[in-house]
């Protein structure tokens, strides 16, 4: 009988310490998941707020650039007419021209292109110019780099020349905002 309640105390303390590991392995097992779904709250939480803190820091940065953004804004609106600006387009090609000894002209061709968000519009127009090479390469150099009034580029040209007298024609687009 003594043995028999030896054997059971054993068992029982056996099987005591056995549920207390288990019990103890489950609850270190329970908190640290809790402590490593915690700390990912946290690591997330600074994240956001760390994206806030820049977002905040931009917009900051942006509210201070205004000024100096609304004289950028001022320039382009001088170099860049809108779409009913160009309307003087052909009267200024033929100003610039007389200005530089030469006769030109310029008409608008094909469909004109609205603007899209920082996209500009443009327009194709074709152009002529006659007088001497001299002329024509000083109203050719102030039309496409020196222009204060439209910014435009040069698409291709022809030039024909009987030595005294020449003559340029040419394809080219108009930028608008």
């Amino acid at each position: 009988m003594v043995k028999d309640r030896f054997v059971r105390q054993m068992w029982i303390g056996l099987g005591i310490i056995v549920a207390s590991i288990a019990l103890a392995a489950g609850a270190i097992f329970y908190y640290a998941n809790d402590l490593s779904a915690q700390a990912d709250g946290i690591v997330n939480d600074r994240t956001a707020m760390q994206r806030q803190t820049d977002s905040v820091t931009d917009l900051a940065n942006l509210e201070h650039s205004v000024p100096q953004a609304a004289q950028y804004q001022v320039a382009m609106d001088r170099l860049l007419p809108d779409q009913y600006g160009l309307v003087t387009f052909g009267q200024w090609v033929s100003q610039l021209g007389q200005k530089h000894n030469v006769n030109a002209n310029a008409q608008f061709q094909g469909a004109v292109t609205a603007p899209t968000g920082i996209t500009l519009g443009n327009a194709g127009f074709s152009f002529d110019a006659e007088g001497s090479p001299a002329d024509l390469a000083s109203f050719l150099d102030e039309m496409t780099l020196k222009s204060s009034g439209f910014l435009l580029t040069l698409g291709s040209f022809d030039f024909t020349s009987n030595g005294t007298d020449s003559k340029v024609t040419g394809q080219g687009t108009v930028f608008f905002r």
